[in-house]
């Protein structure tokens, strides 16, 4: 089963971690492994390739993938990662919502 948890306070994400396989179906063809990890790894990359953040801290290894994401003052840069953070959780919620039986989302 994959983990997501979301850890932050006042609704507004601190750190994101996945971690585990779905066990949908085999290695490279798990549909809902692939669900996420592309939903996750392309956070991450927008968050660090398009609004430029390199304060993330992530850890990136096979089965896990862990971010913290710093809260900031410039209100732009703040509206643009809480977009994408928004846009992140609105995806897994459908992976949960269609594929409950293989992941764990937690938002604490």
């Amino acid at each position: 089963m994959i983990s997501v948890k979301i850890q932050g306070k006042k609704k507004i994400a601190q750190e994101i971690i996945v971690s585990g396989h779905a066990g949908f179906a085999d290695h490279g063809e798990d549909l809902v492994c692939a669900a996420v990890s592309v939903l996750t790894i392309s956070i991450l990359n927008g968050l660090t390739e398009i609004l430029g953040r390199k304060d993330l801290g992530e850890v990136v290894e096979e089965g896990y993938v862990r971010f913290i994401i710093p809260e900031i003052t410039d209100e732009s840069m703040k509206m643009k990662t809480d977009t994408l953070i928004s846009t992140y959780l609105l995806g897994i919620r459908g992976i949960k919502e269609a594929y409950g039986d293989y992941i764990q989302f937690e938002e604490q």
